[in-house]
């Protein structure tokens, strides 16, 4: 499985991204300012050990460390 960076994750779409990406067995870290995206969105996977959330602007710098995926590669 990969470790996905979800960019906006907390919005409709990119919620709905992190639930695909966490039922399919991926690592997902989830980055959004809440400007458009709600913490209501995300609340689901909080507790999922596979699953971090980032509160951070992705147009300032922002280090992830370790490996990233991409999405259903093997």
């Amino acid at each position: 499985m990969a470790r996905i960076l979800v960019t906006g994750g907390a919005g409709f779409i990119g919620s709905h991204l992190c639930e695909r990406l966490l039922a399919e067995g991926d690592d997902v870290i989830c980055v959004d300012n809440f400007l458009t995206g709600s913490a209501d969105n995300i609340a689901l996977f909080l507790g999922n050990q596979r699953f971090t959330f980032i509160q951070q602007d992705v147009t300032n710098f922002i280090y992830v460390p370790g490996a990233l995926g991409i999405a259903g590669d093997p």
